[in-house]
């Protein structure tokens, strides 16, 4: 009973500690009152697309500092740290402007997405028709009876 109480203390003190933990709660914690006082106000679509992206830029600082402090002490190279902070702070925009858009009324548009996402994705270089021509057909199978039993 000792030993795995004693074993328990130890895995837990060897553990490292989260260094982002206050920097991405502050960040988040802004994120979310500015997206609750949005929806409250019933604040615009256009207007929330436009303001959404400059708020809660003093958090979002840090906690990108914090990240990249966090990625190179566990020797991730500068580059892949601060790619990491930036999909972090993506991910926690992304959610709260998805909270934004599901408290909407029936038939708003949602909010704009990040212009960064729609500037990596790959433009399409050939045809829809091109592309449909050149895939295989899907072959349907049907789906599998129940066979009957006797009773």
């Amino acid at each position: 009973m000792i030993s795995s109480v004693l074993a328990l203390a130890m895995a837990a003190s060897m553990q490292p500690a989260d260094t982002t933990r206050a920097s991405r709660e502050a960040f988040t914690g802004c994120l979310r009152t500015y997206v609750d006082r949005s929806v409250q106000s019933r604040m615009a679509v256009p207007e929330f697309a436009t303001a959404y992206p400059q708020q809660c830029s003093a958090q979002e600082q840090a906690y990108r500092e914090a990240v990249i402090r966090r990625e190179t002490a566990s020797r991730m190279s500068r580059a892949d740290a601060q790619e990491s902070a930036t999909m972090e702070i993506d991910d926690a925009r992304t959610n709260f402007r998805e909270r934004f858009d599901m408290a909407q009324p029936a038939g708003s548009p949602p909010s704009a997405a990040p212009t960064q996402q729609a500037a990596a994705a790959p433009a399409p270089t050939a045809a829809p028709a091109a592309q449909a021509a050149a895939q295989p057909a899907a072959v349907q199978t049907p789906a599998p009876q129940p066979a009957s039993s006797p009773n």
